[in-house]
Formats: C-alpha cells, structure tokens, sequence
C-alpha cells in the first residue's frame, strides 16, 4: 500500500483520529479478521505507478 500512515494504522503503531475515518477503519478490521493471515507493508508510489495510476482513475471516475 503506498499509504504509510493507513499501513501504520492497520498495524496499530497509530491511531485512527478522523472520525470520518473510524467506521471505514472498523469495517476493514471485520473484514481483515476473516483472513487466516494477511501482510501490509508500505511501498512508495514511486515503486508502484501503475497502481498509484489506477488508484487516481478510480477517484477521478467516483467523482470524490
């Protein structure tokens, strides 16, 4: 994931403060627990432009 402040969240080195982001970070922890095992790491968006190309599609095509 190239968002290092979410992959520090999901590995409870930091608190989720938003609220706005509370909810989606609960539902995400439900979802997580269903896995037998899963691994987050950070990659910078340098290391990863086609994902970091796709990523900004889909916002651009949400309309957020």
């Amino acid at each position: 994931m190239d968002s290092e402040l979410i992959v520090k969240q999901l590995k409870g080195e930091y608190r989720v403060k938003d609220d706005g982001m509370k909810e989606l970070f609960r539902r995400t922890l439900e979802v997580l627990k269903d896995f037998k095992s899963f691994e987050i790491k950070h990659i910078d968006r340098s290391k990863n432009k086609e994902a970091d190309k796709l990523a900004n599609r889909a916002i651009n095509l949400s309309g957020v």
